[in-house]
């Protein structure tokens, strides 16, 4: 059997899945962590320039997020493949291209890693002034949650039913651009980082019961994203 080259191997997959499995969701974690750390000092940097602007500092957050997570997936990906969220992990189990094993250590180590992050990025910032933002959680917050990680996961797995790895990266980060700024709950997204969040300053943490709603919500849009693609792209026999 041929190596898979870049123009094969199809993104969001491990280059060698013969690689011990610690050694992946290791990878899984430190993505999580810089990726966590950078959601929250973006969050934080947006609204200190900003001067109270929430619309410019949301901008900031978006361009940085984005960004750091388009460097992640690609320093990242040949080892564990580049997910630093739970849902892709969860889909990849539930369509039967995971193993549970593999599922549960890479989730562990994101969730694990992104929480790190959260604590990281307080401590390199002045967070006693800067509280988390209070936000009235409506059904409107919900359903935007569950639009932003529908949309999320449609641009995950027809990337990798597309084929080539380096989609993968720069279709995420552009779509996570949009959606910080077009949705109304900044598109988390990510369950990791939701759960992080409860442990962040700034405008990115999240009270834990916001944070559990959160949660569901993106399951939700997982889920709804899976039928979607199942639909589009299926499977030859």
């Amino acid at each position: 059997m041929s190596t898979p080259t870049s123009e094969t191997t199809p993104c969001f997959f491990e280059k060698d899945p013969s690689l011990t499995l610690s050694r992946r969701a290791f990878a899984e974690g430190v993505g999580s962590l810089l990726l966590m750390m950078a959601v929250t000092g973006a969050a934080l940097t947006g609204q200190r320039i900003s001067g109270g602007n929430y619309e410019l500092g949301l901008v900031v957050s978006a361009l940085a997020t984005s960004g750091a997570l388009v460097g992640l997936i690609l320093a990242f990906g040949s080892v564990s493949g580049g997910h630093f969220n739970p849902l892709i992990t969860g889909l990849q189990w539930l369509s039967g291209q995971r193993s549970l094993r593999c599922a549960l250590a890479y989730i562990g180590g994101q969730i694990v890693g992104a929480s790190l992050g959260a604590l990281l990025a307080n401590s390199l910032f002045d967070s006693l002034a800067s509280e988390p933002l209070s936000v009235t959680l409506t059904s409107k917050w919900v359903i935007s949650e569950i639009v932003a990680t529908c949309g999320l996961m449609i641009v995950v797995f027809g990337c990798i039913n597309g084929g080539k790895a380096l989609t993968g990266p720069f279709g995420v980060g552009a779509w996570l651009l949009a959606a910080i700024v077009a949705t109304p709950s900044a598109s988390y997204a990510n369950p990791a980082i939701t759960l992080a969040a409860v442990l962040a300053s700034g405008p990115v943490g999240l009270t834990l019961p916001s944070a559990t709603w959160y949660v569901v919500a993106e399951i939700a849009g997982a889920l709804l994203a899976l039928v979607i693609i199942s639909f589009a792209y299926p499977r030859t026999p």
